[in-house]
Order: structure tokens, then C-alpha cells, then sequence
């Protein structure tokens, strides 16, 4: 979509039209879903912070100024939160998606594909699991949501450099993971 129609819909579901924010439901929830079950293991659980995220978009819009941020850096601050709130909630670790449903959303990126194909979802968990926080989020965002670097950026808060960097070696760390524990040693 593109910006000026999307800023379009934004002032009007801040206005409260209910088409408006239907229309902006459409065009975020699967990426915002697969960022919460990115970081969530349990799909019910991740459709309910969608929800919850979606809700507490709808009850902010009227508040929303864009102050240079694109609006779905400012939808998926809301869901970084919601994620951190069920994670205090339940006072679990924050785990990840099935690797197929991770390569559905991530596209083609070569060389993190073929670690990510190479692990199965109970894998994937455990050691997305291991990685520290802001990795697992960038992760998330990255692979999960499919946002680009610069966009990934945005919505942590950090350089694109250094969520390129993050990126680099949380998928560094988890074939180091899955080398050590498959005997392979593989390396990257």
C-alpha cells in the first residue's frame, strides 16, 4: 500500500471510522501475527495479543502523530510491548514460530533460509530461545513479520547498521547452536 493512501486511513481510523481501521487491520494483521507468534510459542496465545494489539491501536489512533516514524513502527511498538506484557504475564521466555511458517515469511534471504530450513520447530524454539533479547526480537521482525532492515530499524529504535549487525550474528549463533548440538560443526 501505498504511503499517501495508507496516511489516508490512518487519519480517518483516528477520525473513528470503523471501515478505515478494517482496512488497516487488513494490511497489518498477518505481519503483526506472525511477529507475535514469532516470539510466543503458543498460537492461541499469539492470536490473542494480536487482538490486543489491534485493540489498543484502535484505542490510541486518535492520540497517533506519526512524528517521522512510519505507522507501522508505531503498530509494532505496540506489539513489542503487548509481547512483553504476556511475557511478564506468563513469566516464560520468549520463543519462536514453526520454521516452515518462519520461511513462508521471510522470502528469500539465502544464507539465513538455509539455517533456519535446517531446524525443525521444536528446534527453532530452543534455540531462538537462547538468543539474547534484542536478537530474538530482530529475528522476529526480520523473518517472522518480513521487514527490511530499515524498517526493523525504525520500529526497535535502532540503526539499520545495527540491526544488520544483530541480525548477522544471531543467525551466526544459532548455526554455531546448531552446529555444536548436531556434531556437524558448522560454521559461519
Amino acid at each position: 500500500m501505498d504511503e499517501s493512501r495508507l496516511d489516508k486511513l490512518v487519519r480517518r481510523a483516528g477520525d473513528r471510522d470503523d471501515r478505515a481501521f478494517g482496512e488497516l487491520y487488513d494490511e497489518f494483521a498477518r505481519r503483526v501475527y506472525a511477529y507475535v507468534r514469532g516470539r510466543l510459542s503458543d498460537p492461541v496465545e499469539a492470536e490473542d495479543v494480536t487482538a490486543e494489539v489491534f485493540l489498543k491501536a484502535w484505542e490510541a489512533l486518535p492520540r497517533y502523530d506519526a512524528r517521522g516514524l512510519p505507522f507501522s513502527a508505531w503498530l509494532f511498538r505496540i506489539a513489542r510491548n503487548a509481547v512483553v506484557d504476556a511475557y511478564r504475564r506468563d513469566m516464560r521466555r520468549p520463543t519462536t514460530t514453526d520454521a516452515d511458517e518462519a520461511e513462508a515469511q521471510a522470502g528469500p534471504h539465502a544464507v539465513e533460509a538455509e539455517v533456519l530450513d535446517s531446524i525443525d520447530a521444536a528446534e527453532l524454539r530452543r534455540y531462538v530461545a537462547r538468543l539474547t533479547g534484542a536478537q530474538a526480537e530482530v529475528v522476529a521482525l526480520r523473518f517472522f513479520a518480513g521487514f527490511s532492515p530499515g524498517e526493523t530499524a525504525r520500529i526497535t529504535g535502532r540503526t539499520e547498521g545495527a540491526v544488520k549487525a544483530m541480525q548477522h550474528r544471531a543467525i551466526a549463533t544459532l548455526a554455531r547452536m546448531l552446529g555444536s548440538e548436531s556434531g556437524h560443526g558448522r560454521a559461519q
